[in-house]
């Protein structure tokens, strides 16, 4: 029985502080729905650099839109509204791939409304009245925090 215990107990004990490790680790999930926050709060803030910080220099999207003309669409933006409100629904994310040791592939789907007030009326700037705009965002990870590198909307 003494030996029974005395190589249980270390197993049982490591697995215990496994599980805990596990849990407290944030993972990569966490960390582009982090990520994503704020994002939004930047926005709702009007901080076009903590904005900048989270799209790709090499964004290009379905649209045609490059990072130059996404960033003078958020000047515009930053520049004649007030007030900035987003409305984000049915948020769901996904990790697609890890490519190198610090590079990690990502997306979300979401629903997504934006109201701004531009002369002191609000405005439906992106989605719809009843029912928010589809979105498909994709994400790279790169250091410490995921950037948007494509979208679908």
């Amino acid at each position: 029985m003494r030996k029974f215990r005395r190589y249980i107990l270390p197993v049982v004990i490591a697995l215990i502080l496994i599980v805990i490790i596990v849990k407290l680790l944030p993972d990569e999930k966490k960390m582009l729905r982090r990520d994503i926050a704020a994002l939004k709060k930047a926005v709702e803030q009007e901080d076009r650099t903590a904005i900048l910080q989270y799209i790709d220099p090499n964004y290009r999207d379905e649209q045609g839109l490059d990072y130059e003309h996404l960033t003078a669409i958020i000047d515009g933006l930053l520049d004649n509204g007030d007030s900035i409100n987003i409305m984000l629904s049915g948020l769901r994310v996904k990790i697609d791939s890890v490519v190198e040791p610090k590079t990690t592939y990502a997306s979300c789907s979401l629903g997504l409304r934006v109201i701004a007030k531009y002369e002191n009326e609000k405005v439906l700037v992106y989605g719809g009245v009843i029912q928010p705009g589809s979105v498909k965002a994709y994400f790279r990870k790169q250091k410490d925090y995921y950037r948007v590198y494509r979208a679908k909307y």
